[in-house]
């Protein structure tokens, strides 16, 4: 090898670690974003442009890269959303040119937007009425001052354009932008004042003022429930169960005396003293648990008609008699 070809080895060895050295990955290096910039690629790869696209749109947003941004401006080309594709590449480009070492993707970037500019569609969002708090909004999204009267590059689609201000009629519109539709122009008009109610008139009040009415008497079912007879029949029914509980509790005792008595005379003939005693006591006791038992009975049902009968309201208690019978009649409402 001559000494010329040994020095054009070594400036071609020279050229191409400056060319290794200075070039720019071709998408950002963080571990989130590279992982969505390599499920994009695979996405578009595989045919599926919008998903792809989405997935390089978010890894552009962890880490900006010339590289994602080249490859979402394409993507997005591909789907129709020329304007977002030329942002995209704008964007790109503009960092091509601060790296200030990347002059073949700066020219790729220019090129791809300029080959878009001819076939965008920009809409204006025309205010010539200007009032104080007025808020211009596309889609939901607010539309500054600065971008009034301005063409603006958009995807193809509809949007909708709203207006409001205080003490204004809101106004909105829905416009379809097509592709290639070059300027297209929505004019805010001036928004409404709203009309202001005035406020009524006081009428003046009479003199001397209406006597009010009294209200009627409200019917018996709003008097008091706690007549004079119902008190007495709560009376009547404690007594009546306190005869009960009596019965109840001779009823046991007798039951017990029994059990004593059957232990010491478990025959019908018995000779045991003190097994007699405790029969005998064990029926004088059923025969008072039956005494209360009755007279509980007696004394409770008692309690209930007097609880009836002590309803308010309007009652009559009249005799009954006829074909040998004797007995009252009560009529009115309870």
């Amino acid at each position: 090898m001559t000494r010329v070809d040994r020095c054009s080895v070594a400036i071609a060895v020279i050229v191409a670690a400056c060319i290794g050295s200075g070039a720019r990955p071709a998408h950002a290096q963080s571990a989130e974003a590279e992982a969505l910039f390599r499920d994009g690629r695979n996405l578009i790869r595989a045919g599926k442009l919008a998903p792809g696209c989405d997935k390089l749109a978010a890894s552009e947003r962890l880490e900006s890269s010339i590289g994602t941004l080249l490859n979402l401006g394409d993507c997005r080309e591909k789907l129709g959303k020329l304007a977002s594709a030329w942002a995209a590449f704008r964007k790109a480009e503009a960092m091509a040119r601060r790296s200030g070492s990347d002059d073949k993707r700066q020219a790729e970037a220019g090129r791809r937007a300029a080959q878009l500019e001819p076939r965008l569609s920009n809409l204006v969002i025309e205010v010539g009425h200007r009032i104080d708090g007025l808020v211009v909004r596309r889609d939901g999204d607010l539309v500054s001052d600065a971008e009034w009267n301005t063409a603006l590059p958009v995807d193809p689609g509809s949007y909708t354009i709203a207006a409001e201000a205080p003490g204004r009629a809101p106004w909105r519109t829905t416009v379809t932008v097509g592709p290639g539709a070059g300027r297209q122009v929505v004019a805010v008009p001036e928004l409404a004042p709203v009309p202001v109610a005035a406020p009524a008139a006081a009428e003046a009040a009479p003199w001397p003022p209406p006597r009010p009415e009294l209200a009627p008497r409200r019917a018996t079912a709003d008097r008091s429930m706690w007549t004079a007879t119902r008190a007495a029949s709560v009376a009547v029914a404690a007594i009546g169960a306190g005869a009960f509980g009596a019965g109840i509790y001779y009823g046991v005792h007798a039951r017990d005396l029994e059990d004593r008595s059957n232990q010491r005379c478990p025959m019908t003939m018995c000779g045991d003293a003190e097994g007699l005693r405790l029969n005998d006591q064990a029926q004088t006791s059923a025969s008072r648990a039956n005494l209360f038992y009755i007279a509980g009975g007696a004394t409770l049902a008692t309690a209930a008609v007097l609880w009836f009968v002590g309803a308010p309201g309007e009652i009559a208690v009249a005799p009954v008699a006829g074909n040998h019978q004797l007995g009252v009649a009560m009529t009115g409402s309870f």
